[in-house]
C-alpha cells in the first residue's frame, strides 16, 4: 500500500478519534450563513508538444508529437475572515499524437490540480496533484507520471506538515 494512502487513512482516523461523538446532519434552514466574494474564469488553450515514451516500441523508446487543447479553470475566495482561498485545474481535451517510430495512436489524458487556503492569521495549506498519463496502442505503451505535494504551515511559517510523493511508470 502507497505511503500516501496510508497517510490519508491515519489522518482519517486520527480525526475521528478527537470527535467526540457522532454529530447528526443539520438541517439546510439551520446551516451557518457563509460570505465570501469570489470568482471563477475557464479557459481553453491549443496545446503541443512532443514527449519521449521510454517504454514504447517493444521498450525501445520512441518520440510522440502531441496536440489537442488544454482546459483552464480557477476558482478564487476571498472569506469572510479575510482568508483567501485558490483552486486551479488543468485537464487535456482531444490530445493525440502519433508515434514517430511506430506509427501507433497515442492520447493523453489526466488532470492536474492545485489548492491553496491562506488564512487571515497567515497560517497556509497548498496541495498540488498531478496525473499525466499518455496511452498508447496495445501493452507496455503507456507513460503514467503522478505526484502529490502537500504542506501546511502555521502562522509563523514553520512547515507543521509536508508530503511529497512522485511516480513515473511504465505500463
Amino acid at each position: 500500500m502507497r505511503i500516501g494512502a496510508l497517510l490519508g487513512i491515519a489522518i482519517g482516523i486520527v480525526a475521528c478519534a478527537e470527535s467526540p461523538s457522532p454529530v447528526a446532519p443539520r438541517a439546510l434552514d439551520q446551516a451557518p450563513t457563509l460570505s465570501a466574494d469570489g470568482s471563477s474564469t475557464q479557459t481553453t488553450l491549443p496545446f503541443s508538444a512532443t514527449l519521449w515514451i521510454p517504454c514504447a516500441n517493444g521498450g525501445a523508446g520512441e518520440t510522440v508529437a502531441l496536440s489537442g487543447e488544454l482546459e483552464f479553470s480557477s476558482h478564487e475566495v476571498l472569506d469572510a475572515d479575510g482568508g483567501t482561498h485558490e483552486r486551479r485545474m488543468v485537464r487535456p481535451s482531444g490530445v493525440v499524437g502519433v508515434g514517430a517510430t511506430s506509427g501507433l495512436n497515442y492520447r493523453g489524458t489526466g488532470m492536474s490540480f492545485l489548492s491553496e487556503g491562506v488564512a487571515a492569521e497567515g497560517s497556509s495549506v497548498y496541495t498540488y496533484v498531478n496525473n499525466f498519463r499518455i496511452i498508447g496502442q496495445g501493452p507496455g505503451n503507456n507513460l503514467l507520471v503522478h505526484a502529490v505535494v502537500h504542506q501546511t504551515t502555521d502562522a509563523d511559517g514553520n512547515v507543521v506538515a509536508e508530503v511529497n510523493l512522485s511516480s513515473n511508470t511504465c505500463k
